[in-house]
């Protein structure tokens, strides 16, 4: 994909505008619709009422391996529009899956909501809003991209410093959002009930074939389920930090390739973007300095923490729950496989003393 300009010469304003980033919340949707237009009612009345609708028996009771054409046609072609894939994706239950209580009050759980939820009560709620607001805390480092690009560029010491110690206190913030799930999310109803609902149809032992689209393919698709790896903003810390994870395990980094085709289009574009600006961390190491190598590692290692705690989480809310010591994940690969691959990738870039 050919880009006029890079990162190097945007502000943090044009980053925003151009890659449909918002200031104050990141990658998540700042003010998702509630209601969509009056065709789609009966669409909005089912999404509202499905916890309900479930508990009743009242849908379906079984999909057998095809969605019908008068679901799958439409939920295809506006799929398209959006350039997703026809499926529940992180986009959709995360960043477009939230309103404030009071409009004027914090981002914070205590004033925040989801619009549309699940069986299993409040876990769909902690779950969602406890995702977004670690997205959220993460995404606050991005206003300092261009900082970052020029600094390095100008061969500017002090202003790098600067920009790479606000992205090691945004992921630190990200970590302690993090610790919130263990208030809100039950582990026995993640595991036997919400996480149902997040399984897709690549890698599902119920759907081994993948699902039927009456009307639009042929044949049945594969698609991954909504997965912490669809969402762009630690892909983005990877990118900026010059992390490869095609450094690390084969399966682990075309997986997280294949991730971005469940982003929306134009945060895939920013991760490419990002990909043709300066190294960060070649210029780091070119200039051997120890408070400068210390600052860039901070933010390294802050990533790392990020990675092993969700390892810990994966074991509380999956692996245990599971009684197996290997489970899969919603997105379709061996969770714990991934996971460790991706953090064990993610250490090995921190710039050890010689």
């Amino acid at each position: 994909m050919a880009h006029n300009r890079t990162p190097l010469t945007e502000s943090s304003q044009e980053i925003f505008e151009k890659y449909q980033i918002d200031e104050e919340v990141g990658f998540a949707l700042p003010n998702p619709l509630e209601e969509l237009p009056a065709p789609y009612d009966e669409w909005i009345s089912i999404a509202k009422n499905l916890p309900e609708l479930i508990d009743k028996n009242e849908l379906r009771e079984k999909v057998d391996q095809v969605l019908p054409k008068n679901i799958a046609v439409p939920y295809c072609e506006l799929s398209e529009k959006l350039g997703l894939p026809p499926i529940l994706v992180y986009a959709d239950c995360v960043l477009a899956n939230w309103k404030k209580k009071d409009p004027n009050g914090p981002m914070t759980y205590e004033n925040m909501d989801i619009l549309f939820w699940f069986p299993g009560g409040d876990c769909s709620k902690g779950f969602f809003l406890v995702s977004l607001l670690v997205e959220i805390a993460a995404a606050s480092a991005i206003k300092v991209i261009p900082d970052l690009f020029k600094a390095v560029k100008n061969e500017d010491q002090n202003a790098l410093q600067k920009a790479l110690c606000y992205i090691a206190s945004c992921l630190h913030q990200a970590h302690k959002e993090f610790e919130q799930i263990n208030d809100y999310v039950d582990p026995s109803t993640f595991f036997n009930v919400l996480r149902i609902y997040l399984s897709g149809w690549k890698g599902n032992s119920q759907l081994p074939e993948g699902l039927k689209y009456e009307g639009f393919w042929n044949t049945p698709q594969k698609f991954a389920g909504g997965s912490a790896a669809q969402s762009s903003i630690f892909q983005c810390f990877d990118v900026l930090l010059g992390i490869r994870q095609s450094s690390g395990d084969e399966s682990a980094s075309r997986f997280l390739q294949e991730m971005r085709n469940y982003m929306p289009p134009a945060h895939q574009e920013f991760l490419l973007s990002l990909e043709s600006g300066p190294s960060v961390r070649e210029f780091v190491l070119s200039k051997g300095d120890p408070k400068l190598r210390a600052d860039y590692n901070e933010c390294v290692n802050a990533m790392v923490s990020l990675r092993n705690y969700h390892l810990q989480m994966v074991a509380k809310y999956i692996v245990i729950p599971s009684n197996k010591q290997e489970n899969k994940g919603t997105g379709g690969t061996s969770v714990m496989t991934f996971l460790k691959s991706v953090r064990g990738t993610t250490e090995n870039f921190l710039l050890r003393d010689n």
